[in-house]
């Protein structure tokens, strides 16, 4: 079974990659909303800041 850690961490780069290639702006806000609420998620269980993964991607 995967553990919430892995499942946030993975949702959050699948959410990632998607707004990358979403076809237009509102998709791609929507996907970066996403990422972030699942990054909040990590967060909260690693106690680190995990907001680096979306900070990285759009730098």
């Amino acid at each position: 079974m995967e553990s919430n850690e892995r499942y946030y961490r993975r949702r959050a780069a699948q959410e990632l990659a998607a707004a990358k290639h979403a076809l237009t702006e509102a998709a791609a806000l929507r996907r970066r909303q996403l990422a972030e609420s699942y990054l909040r998620r990590l967060a909260e269980l690693t106690g680190a800041d995990e907001m680096g993964m979306l900070e990285r991607e759009y730098a």
